[in-house]
């Protein structure tokens, strides 16, 4: 299968990296705009440097773009691609707004060529066993689920404090716990958020209502020295914990006592190449995704209602299917 990587900023070469070590994949150019870096990371993966999309199908022959670019370049290159009829990989969040998302999806459904969302959350080992033990009744009828995810804030000159282009803090860290939140427990009923902003940090918080009564509360931030994760997931039976700076993160505590701990290590690759080898097998016809476009738009919308929230100080009430 033929892979052209558009973005060569650190998530760009973090996904160059998962793709070469993929059997059966050649990386046949990467595009784009910092003619410097683009060179210097083309050379790397010994493949070819273009531009612009056009450019790259004029030249080469290509299956798949996988687009890592800032957030508010996704909308615009997703559908050239589509247009071009290639399939396509999109960095989260798939758009800055659920219009546009709705847009992107009408767009590559028109051009009938998949469109993969990498919501890397779902292919982190401590979250999918999370969410198979919640699934199988580790902790009886969920209650109420604590997760949390803090970065250093970032730099001035950098997209992703302009929300125009990176949709801020709800948006860009937020829809991690978010949509794992969602894949886990289903449609979201009501949310209501706040935020704090001070020169140099911001702070997130958003309540979620669940469709089948769970709670969940998911604190951002933007003003830690070094990325911190942790989830606290409760029900009537007990209770499932994690904390990324815990030598063995994942415990399933019991109310007999007895408890089992997940290893740190719970699955050998690295989760951005087991994201993009599924992702392989769905375009391949072997799989159906784990996570699809469809998702990608629900939790947009989930943001677009906590930022409404934070924004008037009132809940938000979604109606059926999280809309």
């Amino acid at each position: 299968m033929k892979i052209a990587v558009v973005g060569s900023g650190k998530l760009g070469q973090r996904h160059l990296s998962a793709w070469s070590k993929i059997e059966g994949i050649e990386i046949v150019g990467v595009i784009a705009r910092n003619q410097e870096r683009l060179e210097k990371v083309a050379s790397e993966y010994g493949t070819k440097a273009f531009n612009s999309i056009d450019e790259l199908v004029a030249n080469t022959e290509v299956d798949v773009f996988d687009i890592c670019t800032p957030t508010h370049t996704h909308a615009a290159l997703v559908m050239e691609a589509a247009n071009q009829k290639k399939h396509i990989i999109c960095e989260k969040p798939l758009a800055l707004t659920s219009e546009e998302a709705e847009d992107i999806i009408k767009v590559c459904a028109e051009n009938n060529v998949q469109l993969l969302v990498a919501q890397t959350l779902r292919f982190f080992p401590e979250y999918v066993n999370a969410r198979e033990q919640v699934k199988n009744g580790a902790i009886g009828k969920p209650g109420v689920m604590r997760l949390s995810r803090g970065v250093p804030y970032p730099a001035k000159d950098s997209w992703y404090t302009d929300e125009s282009k990176s949709g801020g803090l709800f948006m860009d860290l937020g829809v991690h716990d978010l949509d794992w939140v969602l894949w886990t427990f289903g449609d979201v009923e009501r949310v209501m958020a706040k935020r704090v902003q001070r020169s140099g940090l911001e702070y997130g918080f958003i309540n979620l209502k669940m469709t089948d009564g769970t709670i969940a509360h998911v604190e951002l931030s933007w003003a830690e020295t070094k990325f911190k994760a942790s989830f606290e997931l409760t029900g009537d039976k007990g209770m499932i914990t994690y904390d990324h700076d815990d030598s063995n993160p994942l415990v399933v505590q019991f109310r007999s006592d007895e408890n089992a701990q997940i290893p740190r290590s719970i699955m050998e690759k690295d989760p951005y190449q087991r994201q993009l080898e599924h992702f392989v097998q769905c375009i391949s016809g072997e799989a159906q995704p784990i996570v699809t476009a469809e998702d990608a738009l629900k939790v947009i919308k989930v943001v677009e209602a906590a930022v409404k929230s934070a924004e008037e100080g009132q809940p938000v009430t979604l109606g059926k299917g999280g809309n």
